[in-house]
This record gives structure tokens, sequence and C-alpha cells, in this order.
């Protein structure tokens, strides 16, 4: 008897006992009366002690929960299910009730994190039936909206235009504002069959579209490369009662910019102002940036000065857009002209601009004039950005002119910027490649000082120059110091200590180098072997050199053509 009574499940057993002492029963009451606390009193609600109620709680037991307080208080109801383990998650009807009910309260925002929830939790249901079957009565209205706009949020593109069209089918259509964001997000995924099917859709189930539904429609018209029927559809609209406004014209004027439809795009603009919509800053900025790609540079400096006289103030990419054209064309004074009108202007948002005219200069080696410029601007208060004092350095440095750029890693670090490993690494090269090592050196203490850590790049541009300036104990001292950073050096390096001493008449350390390689760090390097062998053969007896050649055997060097000419000449040598 005990044995059958231990196979008979906890849940049935509980099952039996009075409805008062039944955990199961007591939890749902519990959890329920919490829950009208907290929606009574938020800040005097002590929280469940999940802990306890896990053992007890189960689908049943949650849907009793959701039934008791989901409807007179779905938000704390919603607050409790999220805040389950994994263990245990509320189901897609929980989720969609609650939905309903925070809908029905006028909490949308919340209802869409319900659903959102919904979709994240469990990714593979179909919840549009759920959600139009989660009331007994009618489903509230905005629901199939928010579903729309939920799967959106979840990036579920498709699953988001599914439901849209079947919820328009089933006479429960979405509201405009879910099909703008469905449009929306078609158009910048390039779906545009879908587009204008969901627009169909729309129609079908009289959901009026509304500005924003035409601006959407018109740009993807014109991002579909198809800007000759936006026009049309443009005039459709007007037709119809719809009243385009700023942003529709500033749409279309982009799309023929875009185009290449310039002379269509400059009509469009000056219709505009009979049609009672005045153009405004970024309509005149998209006809500047298209004549600007399109060379007529003059044409956008009119534009320019139009857009001052008719009283709207050029911005910060009003005036980059100018700039950057008057750069792309070797206009640079007028750049720098507009760049000080700007910066006059009191305009914060200088640094693109500032940017461009830095690079284009440096494009056309105009060093010292854009440092001319760049100084006062500094007096006056100007952050320099960091791509622009980047774009300088590199320019000094390729000019070869190590201190010009050093001077500006300084500027660079007293406007607050934070120079990375390349651009030191851009300096120590140069002073490397103008024969001034001590300068490179102080280059490198300075990174040390500023926390920046020198890689490998640093160690190997100091390795090289001393070795070529015969200081190769020096650059054999700044390798112990590669190595102790962690890094390890390769052929390049070895190379270069190798032949900086066999230069300054010292082959026996050289030697002790390419075996150091080899045991150390796997390292064959061939030209540092036929450099030792070159200078054994040219400088030792031909023993000596017949030895060294059996030694690179044992370190596992093979004999090459240039191995041989040395041999051969060491042996002629001897022989002569």
């Amino acid at each position: 008897m005990s044995k059958a009574v231990s196979r008979i499940p906890s849940s049935t057993l509980t099952s039996l006992l009075p409805r008062a002492l039944n955990p199961h029963v007591a939890v749902v009451d519990l959890v329920a009366t919490h829950l009208a606390a907290a929606a009574d009193d938020v800040d005097e609600a002590k929280p469940v002690d999940l802990a306890r109620l896990l053992p007890y709680l189960g689908h049943d037991e949650l849907t009793a929960v959701v039934l008791r307080a989901g409807h007179s208080h779905p938000l704390p109801t919603l607050r409790f299910l999220l805040a389950l383990p994994p263990s245990i998650q509320p189901s897609p009807q929980h989720l969609a009730f609650l939905a309903h009910s925070l809908a029905s309260c006028s909490h949308f925002s919340h209802a869409l994190d319900a659903l959102s929830h919904l979709a994240r939790l469990h990714p593979g249901h179909d919840a549009l039936p759920t959600l139009l079957l989660a009331s007994p009565t009618a489903p509230h209205p905005s629901l199939p909206g928010l579903l729309v706009k939920a799967l959106l949020r979840h990036a579920r593109l498709r699953d988001a235009f599914r439901a849209a069209l079947r919820a328009a089918a089933a006479g429960a259509p979405p509201d405009a504002a879910a099909f703008n964001a469905l449009l929306a997000a078609l158009s910048r995924a390039g779906r545009f069959d879908e587009l204008w099917a969901a627009r169909a859709a729309m129609g079908r189930a009289g959901v009026r579209p509304d500005a924003r539904t035409f601006n959407i429609l018109v740009a993807a018209l014109c991002r579909g490369e198809d800007a000759e029927r936006a026009q049309g559809f443009l005039e459709e609209l007007e037709e119809q009662g719809f009243e385009p406004d700023v942003v529709t014209y500033n749409t279309l004027l982009a799309g023929y910019c875009r185009r290449g439809r310039l002379q269509d795009a400059l009509r469009l603009f000056d219709v505009m102002p009979h049609r009672r919509v005045p153009p405004d800053l970024v309509s005149h900025t998209i006809l500047m940036d298209g004549l600007c790609k399109a060379w007529r540079l003059n044409d956008a400096r009119r534009m320019f000065d139009r857009m001052v006289q008719s009283g709207l103030c050029p911005d910060a990419v009003a005036y980059s857009v100018l700039i950057a054209g008057y750069c792309n064309v070797g206009r640079l004074r007028e750049a720098r002209s507009l760049l000080m009108e700007m910066v006059g202007s009191g305009l914060s948002a200088v640094a693109y601009a500032l940017k461009v005219v830095i690079e284009g200069h440096a494009k056309v080696g105009k060093l010292l004039t854009c440092l001319n410029m760049v100084a006062p601007l500094r007096k006056c208060g100007v952050v320099i950005p960091s791509q622009g004092y980047s774009c300088l350095i590199g320019a000094l440095c390729d000019d070869m002119r190590p201190n010009a750029a050093r001077g500006l890693l300084q500027w660079m670090v007293e406007d607050g910027h934070s120079p990375r490993v390349q651009m030191y690494n851009m300096i120590v090269d140069c002073f490397c490649r103008c024969d001034n090592p001590k300068e490179a050196l102080d280059v490198k203490a300075e990174m040390i000082s500023r926390e920046v850590k020198p890689d490998y790049d640093t160690y190997q541009a100091l390795i090289t120059c001393l070795c070529r300036l015969g200081r190769s104990l020096d650059g054999q001292s700044v390798m112990l110091e590669l190595i102790q950073s962690g890094s390890q050096p390769n052929e390049a390096i070895c190379a270069s200590l190798v032949c900086g001493f066999c230069k300054e008449g010292d082959p026996d350390r050289a030697e002790l180098i390419v075996k150091s390689f080899v045991l150390d760090f796997q390292i064959h390097c061939n030209e540092s072997y036929n450099a030792l062998m070159r200078t054994y053969c040219e400088t030792r007896s031909t023993a000596e050199s017949l030895a060294l050649q059996d030694r690179m055997l044992e370190l596992g060097f093979v004999p090459n053509s240039e191995t041989c000419r040395s041999i051969i000449y060491g042996l002629s040598k001897g022989l002569g």
C-alpha cells in the first residue's frame, strides 16, 4: 500500500486537500493579493519571495494569477511574470491577455512590452491568432499594430509583414502608425515589392494614410531608383487632396540629385514656393550638395547666398557641404575663408569642416599654409579634431619634417586628445629616416610616460636606424627591451642586427645573433646567414669560412646560390 501511495504525484495528493490547506491554491491567493497591493502602492509593496513559491507555481497557477489579477492589475502582473526564472515562463496566452488588459487601460507602451516579450520568449509561436482570441469580447483595436511593432523591434521583418497583411484581411488591421513603421522598415531593407503590397493592404482595409506614410512612399520610390514615378505619385497625391510638406519635397529633391537629375531638382525647388511649401535649410543644402558633386561650385555658392538672403541661418552641415566642394576642386583659399566665417558665426560643430580643410591642404602639400591656419584657430579656442591632427602629422612625416610633427603632437595632447600608438610610430619612423635616433628614442620615452605602449613597429624602426648608423649594440639593447615587452623579433630585426655588426667588423657577435634567433625563436633568416658568410669570406681565412659554414649547417641553414658565390670568392682569394 505504501508503495502505491508513493507512486501518486504530489500535485494529485495536494489536490485532495481542502482548499484552505492546498498550497497551490494558497500561492495563487498570495500572489494575487501581493499584485493588488503593488497596484495600490508601488513603493510600499514588498517583493514576492519567488524562491519559496516556485515549487507550487506551474502553468495552471500562472493562468489563475493572470485571470484573477491581470484584468484589474495588469502592470504588476506583467512585472511578476517577467521576473520568473527561465524554468517557468509565461505562455503566449498569458502575455497576450495582459497586452489586451494593458491596452484597454491605455497603457500602450507596456502592452508593446508584453508583446515584445512574447516575441522574444516564444519566437516560433504564431502570435496573431492568440492575440485576436485574448479577450472573450473583441480584441482591442491597437493590438495588431502593437504586434507589428513588437516583431519589428526584434528585427522579424517578414513576420511583421505577414502579421499586418493577415490582420488586415481578418478585419482587424494595424493602425497607420504601425503600417508606417512597417513601410519604413521595408524601405530600409530594400524590399520594395512587399512595401507596395503592404500599402495596398492598408488601402483595402480602409486605414487612412497620413503625411508620414506618403513621405515614406516617396522616399521608397527614390531609393528604389524610381524617381520618375515619384513625381507622378506626388501629383496623384495632390489630386487626392493630400498636401505634401517640406519633408516630402526634400525627399524628392534628394532622389533627383542622387540620380544625377539636377535640373529636375532645381525646377522642383523653384516650384515649391508656388505650392505654399517654402524651401527650408535642408532643401538648400541638398541642392548645394548636388551642385558641388556636379562641379558647379559657383552655382552652389549662389545657392548658399540665396539661403542666407531668404533669412535662413546656415548650419554646420550647410557650411561643410560647400567647404568640401571647394576642397575637392582645390579652391582652398575660398574653403579657408568660409571656414573662418563658420567659426565666426559661433557654430560649435566645426570638426568635420576643419578636418576636410586640413585634408585638402595636406593633399596638395600646402602644409605651411595649413599650420598658419590651425595655430590662430587654436588660440581662438577651436578644438582641432583628432582626425585633422592625424592627417597633418602624417603629411609632415611624409615631408620629412618630424620636429613640426612632434610639435603638432604636443598641441594634440594639450587639446585633450589621446594620440594612439600609430601616430607616435609615424613620428618615430620619420626621425629614424632622418637619421636622428636620439629624438626617436625621446619620442618612445614620451609614449611610455603617457601610458602608450610601444609596439613592434616602434622597436623595428629604432633597431633598423641604430644598426644602419653603426650603433648595433644600442640596437641589440632595444631588441632586448622588445622581448621584455612580450613581443618576439622577426627576420627583419635579425637581418638589421647581423648586417649592422658585420658592417662594424664584429662578425663574431653577428654569429651569436644568428644562433640566438635560431635557438630562441626558431627563426632561420637567410639574409643574415648570407651576410655573415659574405663577411667571413671577405675578412677571414678559407678555413674559418668553411668552419662557419659547418656551424651554419648544424643550425639548419641550407647553402644557396649567394652562399656559393661567397665561398667561391673566399676560395679564389685564398688561392691568389
